[in-house]
């Protein structure tokens, strides 16, 4: 029996020491795995850093790649110096360092030598990260080891490299605090041997080669592992557990000495010794014991009658168990049910951000399967249009709410970039630590897509793509705003187009809208890259030019402008060539000095174009204020001249055309005036151009026709049915919603009037507006009978193909060239060219501003049908005309052959 007692007392002591030493590899084991999820944590977050600034680096030109100090601002835009525990560096292509995010000037300083530069020269190294051995900093000497990434353009060329510096100070803290003995040693080495960072000893460590150690034999046998050896640094025998980090050049030891078992061996010795000597002193009262083992076998009977009633009990609760466990299998079968049928795509991923299951529906959404995706990252599925803040917002708002919901850029199996709308959930293990998290997707690139096109369609224009008013209006606030807030100027530019109409009538509207496109880029091209181009409707551009810095930018981009709109545009191809002549008016308003908000601003820049519209276009005009008041007579006088129709306030005048032959009267010209109440009698130079600008034209040409046509009736009713009156018709009454042709002829039957009693008196511009309406208006009124009158002959640029065109009756000579008549003179030979053409193409001639006998006799020898002028009469009433009809003056040059006493 003491023997037996013996041998269980030494097998005890030996099961003792095993469980000590296998506790000790446990706690190294879980130690050096939470010593690589914090040392893993701290690689991505500086390789998601090295992912953003190549990303935001391969968009830059080559210029701005070179340049230290654009390259010094993006680089420490970013978090600067992160806490001091990395900075960023950029590299060209030579190794030549360009900028640092620590604003130190490292421009020009070489590193084509250092493993992290060379690595990348090789086009393997591509998306790839590279982790370099540890080394003492070129500038800071500080112990540091590198990360580094290639920076490459959109079509795979190299660019350079982005480097991260990690100073090992870091690692050493973190180290050191997890060890919570002094016994614990942990050390991070490079794949090729060197120690990075390792506690306790760090100085001797650092750099050490352990290649040829029992970690790397150990290594070579598998990526993870346990083993017992003698630490190099301090000779201690210590249990060590290892983990190479997964596709990085990383291993992560921790060791812990055995010294604890070897103590607890000791102690346990001596307790064993005295317990043994205990036993059998216990032993030897056993025997005594044993005696009274029989009249106790009721007493056990009892016990097993109990134990027997327990188990039974024991197995009820274990039938209540199944049927629970049963529960939850169905319940796990119903939740993989939802999984795998579920139409938006579900990821589920570890701690660490590896993927350990996805759904069908996120196979079909990504183009992956799952096998192709289980082990990776998720982030490694999305592109690199989100950049390292983006992620950093992320990641911590999962860590502080355990959640995060957004839009995320994901990359399809087959290159295509899609967006997805994302949910993160975590789930906590028991002790309240995140344990997996559960992601959700769906795909909402078209709606997306869809969004910003109905976006777009709000806010910018369809035909040029620039910012239409709406947008135009939201960016003139904003620019004031940002005025107020710097106190420097801001300048808003009105640009109308000259003479685009003309474009649109004789080349068409497809022409008219590439010209409208082509606009659109001369402007953009004209104005800095800060200042906003929009597009208002129809011809009317502005230019927003903000934060000025110098009043002359306005002038030269106003120049600028003016300069680009009257270069001519090319509006065809190779065989259809078709060139376009523009100029543009422009007005400016300067805030805040012209107006204090936009609407303000707009209607006195409206008002500057006007002006320089005005004053001959192809000009730019700076707002003033009498323009205000010149805008508010203008105002004034079009809604008196609406009262004026309303109250009957316009007057008819004729002015009598003389027949050069007989001295009569046959013919009169009807004469608007208006009868101002305060002003006067004004003449058609004072209101026409409002009546036209505000379509009162329309209304004010029917009400003329109807008083010539009443007066015509009058006066061939004395006995003159060939008199006629002419009527000025303004170009606006032949276009679409002006004319109302139909109804003057209409009114001629009402009054049993023939329509050659009218005559239609029109300038030559009318004649060359292409548009189809004015030509249809002009040929109806002449097939009914109805004769035209070109007005101004001369000063315009009327061919004789427009003459037979439009079957001219009558041409007027402009009054400057009957002004300058005199014997032996330009004006002479000139008038009787026109006379002579016109009799050639059988149209009569009327000469307009008579006023001196000399100037009658010329025109009279030159063969002039007909005149008209202050020598014969002013306008006069009906009454006075009526008056002089009857009595038929004698002819007011009395040496003239009368052969005719009647109008033909």
């Amino acid at each position: 029996m003491a023997t037996l007692a013996i041998a269980v007392v030494v097998s005890q002591f030996r099961t003792t020491y095993v469980e000590r030493e296998l506790a000790v590899k446990t706690q190294t084991e879980h130690h050096v795995k939470a010593m690589e999820a914090h040392v893993l944590y701290s690689l991505q977050s500086v390789d998601l850093s090295l992912i953003g600034f190549a990303n935001a680096i391969k968009v830059l030109n080559a210029q701005q790649r070179n340049s230290p100090e654009m390259m010094s601002e993006l680089l420490s835009s970013r978090g600067s110096t992160f806490n001091g525990e990395y900075w960023i560096t950029f590299l060209d292509t030579k190794g030549v360092a360009i900028a640092t995010s620590t604003g130190n000037n490292i421009n020009g300083s070489r590193y084509a030598d250092r493993d992290y530069f060379k690595a990348h020269l090789d086009i393997a190294m591509r998306g790839k990260l590279f982790v370099g051995e540890p080394a003492l900093g070129l500038r800071s000497s500080q112990r540091l080891f590198f990360l580094s990434r290639r920076v490459e353009s959109a079509k795979g060329e190299f660019l350079g490299v982005i480097v991260a510096p990690l100073n090992v100070a870091r690692y050493l803290t973190v180290f050191e605090n997890s060890r919570f003995n002094s016994d614990i040693s942990i050390a991070l080495v490079h794949a090729r041997g060197k120690v990075i960072a390792a506690v306790p000893n760090f100085e001797a460590s650092f750099g050490r080669d352990l290649g040829s150690t029992d970690l790397f034999d150990n290594v070579r046998r598998a990526s993870s592992g346990t083993y017992k050896t003698i630490g190099n640094a301090d000779q201690l025998t210590r249990i060590f557990s290892y983990r190479v980090f997964e596709k990085l050049p990383l291993i992560i030891v921790v060791g812990n000495s055995d010294s604890e078992s070897a103590r607890l061996l000791q102690q346990n010795s001596l307790i064993a010794g005295a317990g043994l000597i205990l036993l059998l002193i216990l032993m030897a009262g056993a025997g005594h014991f044993s005696l009274r083992t029989y009249t106790r076998q009721e007493e056990r009977e009892l016990r097993f009658r109990a134990l027997y009633s327990a188990s039974r009990e024991m197995e009820q609760k274990l039938l209540a168990n199944e049927e629970e466990r049963k529960k939850n299998e169905e319940s796990m079968k119903l939740a993989a049910l939802l999984f795998q049928n579920s139409g938006e795509g579900m990821m589920v991923t570890d701690a660490d951000g590896r993927i350990l299951a996805v759904n069908p529906a996120f196979a079909l959404l990504s183009g992956y399967t799952e096998k192709e995706v289980i082990g990776h990252r998720g982030y490694e599925l999305t592109t690199t249009r989100q950049d390292i803040n983006f992620y950093t917002r992320m990641f911590e708002s999962i860590a502080h709410t355990g959640q995060w919901e957004g839009e995320l850029w994901h990359q399809h199996k087959d290159g295509e970039e899609y967006l997805v709308a994302m949910r993160f959930n975590t789930v906590y293990d028991e002790l309240g630590n995140p344990f997996r998290y559960v992601a959700l997707l769906s795909d909402i690139t078209k709606r997306k897509a869809s969004e910003e096109l109905v976006w777009r369609q709000a806010n910018f224009d369809a035909l040029t793509g620039l910012p239409n008013r709406r947008m135009f209006h939201e960016h003139l606030r904003q620019e004031m705003k940002k005025t107020d807030r710097s106190h420097l100027p801001m300048a808003l530019v009105f640009i109308d187009l000259d003479h685009f109409k003309e474009i649109n009538d004789t080349l068409g509207h497809d022409k008219g809208d590439l010209l409208l496109k082509e606009v659109a880029i001369r402007l953009s091209a004209a104005v800095r890259g800060t200042d906003t181009v929009a597009r208002l409707g129809g011809d009317e551009f502005t230019v927003i030019l903000s934060e000025l810095h110098n009043a002359g930018d306005v002038v030269r981009t106003a120049q600028e402008i003016l300069r680009q709109m009257s270069t001519p545009f090319n509006l065809g191809n190779a065989g259809d060539k078709h060139i376009a002549h523009i100029s543009s008016s422009i007005g400016i308003t300067l805030y805040p000095e012209d107006g204090a908000d936009a609407e303000t601003l707009i209607k006195n820049a409206d008002q500057a174009m006007y002006a320089a519209k005005q004053q001959g276009r192809n000009r730019f005009n700076y707002f003033a204020p009498f323009m205000q008041e010149a805008t508010r007579v203008r105002m004034t006088l079009v809604n008196e001249l609406r009262e004026a129709v309303n109250h009957d306030e316009l007057r008819i005048l004729f002015q009598p055309i003389i027949d050069l032959a007989s001295g009569k009267i046959c013919k009169a010209e009807a004469l608007v005036r208006w009868q101002h109440p305060v002003r006067g009698l004004l003449n058609p130079a004072e209101f026409i151009s409002i009546a036209e600008s505000s379509g009162m034209i329309v209304g004010i040409g029917d009400w003329v026709f109807k008083q010539a046509a009443r007066e015509v009736q009058k006066l061939q009713a004395l006995g003159l049915p060939d008199f006629q009156i002419s009527v000025n018709k303004s170009a606006w009454q032949f276009r679409d919603n002006g004319s109302n042709y139909e109804q003057w002829l209409d009114f001629l039957q009402e009054l049993h009037l023939d329509a050659n009693s009218i005559i239609i008196e029109v300038t030559e511009n009318l004649l060359l507006d292409t548009a189809n309406s004015v030509s249809e208006r002009m040929l109806a009124l002449q097939h009914a009978h109805m004769q035209i009158s070109l007005d101004d002959f001369g000063t315009g640029y009327c061919s004789v193909a427009f003459l037979r065109r439009f079957d001219i009756d009558y041409i007027k000579i402009d009054p400057t060239f009957v002004s300058n008549l005199s014997n032996g003179t330009d004006g002479v030979v000139l008038c009787e060219a026109i006379i002579a053409m016109a009799h050639k193409l059988d149209i009569k001639v009327i000469a307009e501003g008579i006023e001196t006998p000399q100037q009658l006799a010329a025109l009279t020898a030159a063969g002039c049908d007909l005149g008209q002028g202050y020598l014969f009469s002013k306008p006069i009433s009906a009454e006075e005309l009526e008056k002089q009809i009857k009595n038929q003056l004698p002819p007011v040059n009395n040496s003239l052959d009368i052969h005719r006493t009647t109008c033909e």
